[in-house]
Parts: structure tokens; C-alpha cells; sequence
């Protein structure tokens, strides 16, 4: 007879999904782990294994075991079947897994996406006219927005949704959906279901941004991520070079141009959230069309390579990072030729003149 030690919940986060625990009386079982999305069945693990002195096997780190399936499909079914030897009946354990890196304490997974947007943002967060703004949430409820204006009126809107299926839903949430003629919208604050986000349009009419930074947060949904501090571009030339005949001439020249941005002042919450960049495996710049807006279709590849990160409870201390970044391309001979305004490329003071 099998008995589960260990059990799963409804839904799972792919970092916390427990171990497998159970009890045999059997000398052997079949395991057989399979994930599921749609019409795709993957065997994750199949094993033919032996209990110790006291009937018991365990699977551990289950996390690593489907952290590949978690990136890939972000929402699937895990389970979990065991075979007796001898027998033609198993027992099952199944889930449905929420792919997640973050430990997310004192909430389960089903609270959190019922109640929460797929993002670590804990707080307001700032934006401002033109930029671009997304949020992704898992369910298919239809989203809404309040805006709040200079004039102390409201607005309700429907909420356009790009992306539908019946796991999660994205949605485009950029101010410039919210505006309305002669007046100044200060704030707009998002709901589908039970959850909630709030954004804070900063007034500066016309704020310099660079770089902005689209990159996969750790839900597996992409974020956009806006530096609002200076900018800096150092190149470097490796040099190989040889005398050819009489004459010495550089037969190979290798570019590294290393870019140092900083985020400008960040509250707390956002200063917590940003962390989520620095840790993102796939990061790209955006470049902005003709129009001053951001071409979704314009992403540069490139990584991070250090940071500076400090958080302090000082009175005075007020969070801001900076870090650097490459290209991920090889070739760093690169021209933006779509930054309205600027110079060769986005390090370039759009407001001098």
C-alpha cells in the first residue's frame, strides 16, 4: 500500500513545489512524473525505485526537476504517479505549477495569483506619458482602470488585453490610454478581480529615460524597466598587430563598448523591485520610434555585467543603482538610426540645445 507523506496544493509556485514523500510496504515502485500543457505530455522523470529500512522514498528538489518546463510553458500540470510492484493500480498526486523564482512568503501560491499581478512590485509605481506599461496575471477576468485627474473628477476604462489563453492574460496599461483633453491625469489605478496596482504619472512633461530595459521577470513574464539617471558609454579597442614587410599595421580590432546607467532616485518599493533587472538572465535595450514611443519590435540583446545595489534604513539615505552593461552581439559596431533627438545613440542629451 502507498501512502503520500507529502502533499501538493491546488496550485504550486515551480521554486516551492514539495518534495516527494511517500510510504511502500512494496520491495519496488514505478514513478512516473509527467508535465502537461495542452496537448504536450513530457516525461519528466521515470524511475524504477527502492524504499529504505523504513518504506520510505523521496524525491527531492522537485524545483530543479521542473525548472525547464516552468520557463517554457509559465502555467502547467505536474503529476505525480506511483506504481506498487506487482500491481496494476497507482496512487496520484497532481498540481497545477505557476512558473516562479522568488520564495514568496506567508501567502500560497493560489492567494497570491488570485489576489496579485504576476510582478514583485510592492507599492506604486512610477510612470509617466509615452512610456509603455504591461501587467500579466493569471485568469481571464476582464481589467479595468480608474484614472484621476487635476480636476479631482474620476474615470472608469476597459482595459485592452493583448494576450488571452486560458491561463493568464497581459495587459497594456501605458497612461496614454488613461489621458483626457484639458485635463492632467495624476494617477490611474488598475484592477481584474481582486487585484490591484497603482500607478503615479510623474508631471515632468517630458522626463529623459535611457536606457529603458525590457527583460523577464521572475514569473517568466516580461517587465519594462525605465533608468532616469545618467547615461555613459565607454568603448574599447583589442588591438592585434603585426610588421608586414617593413610596415607595422593592426590586422585585427576588436570593439567593447561598456554602458553605465543609473536608475535615478527610486523609492523603497521600486528599489526592491529593480532587483528583478539585475537578476534577469534576458535583458534587452528598447529604442524608440519616429513618433517618440517605444518600438516593441526594437530589443538589442545585451547582459549586465556589475551593479552597485545598496539599501540602507539611514534617514537620509535615498536608494539608487547603477550598473553596466554590454552588448550581447559580438559585433558592438552598432547605429541606432530610429532615436529621434539623439546623437548616435540613447547616451546622448535629447533635452541640450
Amino acid at each position: 500500500m502507498i501512502t503520500f507523506k507529502s502533499s501538493f496544493n491546488a496550485k504550486e509556485f515551480s521554486c516551492s513545489v514539495p518534495d516527494v514523500v511517500l510510504t511502500t510496504s512494496a520491495e519496488h515502485v514505478d514513478v512516473l512524473i509527467i508535465a502537461t500543457k495542452g496537448t504536450d505530455v513530457d516525461t519528466v522523470f521515470n524511475e524504477r525505485l527502492f524504499p529504505d529500512t523504513t518504506g520510505t522514498i523521496e524525491i527531492t528538489e522537485m524545483d530543479r526537476l521542473i525548472e525547464s518546463y516552468a520557463e517554457q510553458w509559465l502555467v502547467f500540470t505536474l503529476k505525480v504517479q506511483v506504481t506498487e510492484e506487482g500491481s496494476t493500480e497507482h496512487s496520484d498526486m497532481e498540481t497545477q505549477v505557476v512558473s516562479c523564482k522568488a520564495n514568496i512568503l506567508n501567502t500560497t501560491a493560489a492567494d497570491f495569483c488570485n489576489t496579485r499581478f504576476l510582478t514583485l512590485l510592492d507599492g506604486i509605481r512610477p510612470t509617466s506619458k509615452g512610456w509603455l506599461e504591461f501587467l500579466t496575471y493569471i485568469g481571464t477576468e476582464q481589467a479595468s482602470c480608474t484614472g484621476y485627474y487635476d480636476d479631482d473628477t474620476t474615470r472608469q476604462f476597459n482595459v485592452q488585453r493583448t494576450t488571452v489563453n486560458n491561463d493568464y492574460s497581459m495587459i497594456d496599461v501605458s497612461p496614454d490610454n488613461f489621458l483626457q483633453d484639458g485635463k492632467l491625469l495624476l494617477r490611474y489605478v488598475i484592477s481584474a478581480g481582486q487585484r490591484t496596482q497603482e500607478y503615479e504619472v510623474l508631471q515632468d512633461s517630458d522626463p529623459d529615460v535611457a536606457p529603458i530595459l525590457l527583460f523577464f521577470n521572475s514569473f517568466g513574464v516580461q517587465e519594462l524597466a525605465y533608468c532616469m539617471g545618467e547615461h555613459q558609454m565607454v568603448s574599447s579597442y583589442d588591438r592585434k598587430q603585426a610588421r608586414i614587410g617593413r610596415k607595422k599595421q593592426n590586422y585585427s580590432i576588436e570593439e567593447k563598448s561598456t554602458f553605465k546607467a543609473d536608475t535615478g532616485y527610486l523609492t523603497y518599493p521600486m528599489a526592491s523591485w529593480w532587483r528583478e533587472v539585475l537578476r534577469s538572465k534576458d535583458v534587452q535595450v528598447m529604442q524608440l520610434a519616429e513618433d517618440g514611443t517605444i518600438d516593441q519590435n526594437s530589443g538589442l540583446p545585451v547582459v549586465i555585467n556589475t551593479e552597485k545595489v545598496e539599501l540602507s534604513n539611514e534617514a537620509a539615505h535615498m536608494p539608487r543603482f547603477t550598473f553596466e552593461y554590454e552588448y550581447a552581439d559580438r559585433n558592438h559596431n552598432i547605429l541606432m538610426t530610429r532615436r529621434e533627438g539623439r546623437i548616435f545613440d540613447n547616451t546622448f542629451d535629447y533635452t541640450f540645445n
